[in-house]
């Protein structure tokens, strides 16, 4: 039985919803989505409908009717109210208003993309190299963003509905959304007064900074120097077992403040870094991170990821065909699997259909 199985959703979709109504979908929700995401669309459409049941037409009536069976409503309406939902909802009904902005704020009622999301927040004014301009994330992250938050509001309000029996209507805003993945910077200037800057590849902490990002073997690894003298202990171990660790080895870590040390001692103690990693292929690298707790990362590319083992063992990709368009994209499936000691492995949300269901709206 699915987490969500017998809940009826309503997806009203213009971008915002769109992965709040996938996140539930998955989480074993009954998903119909009626609007202009709907059409024939790219891959990443697919992506953030399929497992949905997919309306032709958007016939006011026909989805009145649907909104008065439902369990939640997703409403993405950014361009006008019109199918005039809320005003004869069952009481039970959770309405989720997704707008771009609060209806009550000083921005109430104005348009915006995903780029101009992206750019209010202040996480392009945090993204990118400090001598070069503020960059956007890939994709449609401010809207992945908010569709997040709106299933989370939705399952919040499903939570107190069981307890009193009655649904809410919530406003939901996609600039206050996106500010909260930012909540770092805005934090530091209700605080401290200070706005942050781009730094690129350094984590700043202290009167010093270190680096993030480091090209290995064959590709790249994440990995920092940080105040965890037991993690340091392990990296340059490993180090001086492979004769690479030079000064590095004469280090009490114990005893060192990294946020402390000067910059020129911290940039002569990573070039000594820089060169061992550059000396490893990724995989040696994670390995001896996971067997040693050195809390590096590897970083791997889209097709490492489509083609990784480790995330076909556990089902993560699908094949999805559009039953509009005829083509098959190969996208992320299941969100969430569990299984409890001793018993068959079991997944906590529907399989993945193979296609995504078309229902003519009828008046």
């Amino acid at each position: 039985m699915s987490f969500l199985d017998g809940i009826r959703v309503l997806e009203i979709a213009d971008g915002l919803t769109d992965f709040g109504g996938r996140i539930l979908s998955e989480l074993g929700a009954d998903v119909t989505v009626v609007g202009p995401e709907t059409a024939p669309a790219p891959a990443r459409d697919i992506a953030r409908h399929h497992g949905k049941t997919r309306l032709e037409g958007d016939d006011p009536e026909a989805v009145r009717r649907l909104a008065a069976g439902a369990d939640i409503i997703l409403d993405g309406q950014r361009h006008g109210d019109r199918f005039q939902l809320g005003a004869d909802l069952p009481e039970t009904c959770i309405h989720v208003k997704v707008a771009s902005f609060s209806p009550d704020g000083p921005y109430a009622g104005l348009p915006a993309t995903d780029l101009t999301l992206f750019a209010m927040s202040g996480l392009m004014h945090v993204t990118g190299e400090p001598d070069g301009p503020p960059l956007k994330f890939p994709g449609q992250q401010a809207y992945a963003l908010t569709g997040i938050q709106a299933a989370t509001v939705a399952l919040m309000a499903l939570y107190a509905r069981r307890r009193t029996g009655k649904g809410q209507t919530a406003d939901l805003s996609a600039f206050q959304s996106v500010t909260l993945a930012n909540y770092r910077e805005a934090v530091m200037y209700q605080w401290s007064g200070r706005v942050g800057r781009r730094q690129g590849n350094m984590l700043v902490r202290g009167k010093s900074g270190v680096r993030q990002i480091w090209p290995c073997k064959d590709g790249y690894v994440t990995w920092s120097m940080i105040d965890n003298p037991s993690m340091m202990r392990a990296v340059v171990d490993v180090m001086a077992r492979q004769g690479a660790a030079g000064e590095l080895a004469d280090i009490d870590w114990d005893n060192i403040l990294v946020a402390d040390t000067p910059q020129e001692t911290i940039d002569r103690w990573q070039s000594v870094f820089a060169r061992f990693f550059a000396d490893h292929p990724r995989e040696q690298l994670g390995q001896w991170s996971l067997d040693h707790g050195w809390g590096l990362s590897v970083i791997m590319s889209p097709e490492d990821v489509r083609n990784s083992r480790h995330l076909a063992a556990r089902g993560l990709f699908v094949d999805i065909r559009d039953e509009i368009t005829g083509g098959v994209a190969r996208l992320p499936g299941p969100l969430f699997r569990a299984a409890s000691p001793g018993a068959p492995r079991r997944t906590l949300s529907r399989p993945v259909p193979a296609s995504r269901a078309v229902r003519p709206v009828t008046k």
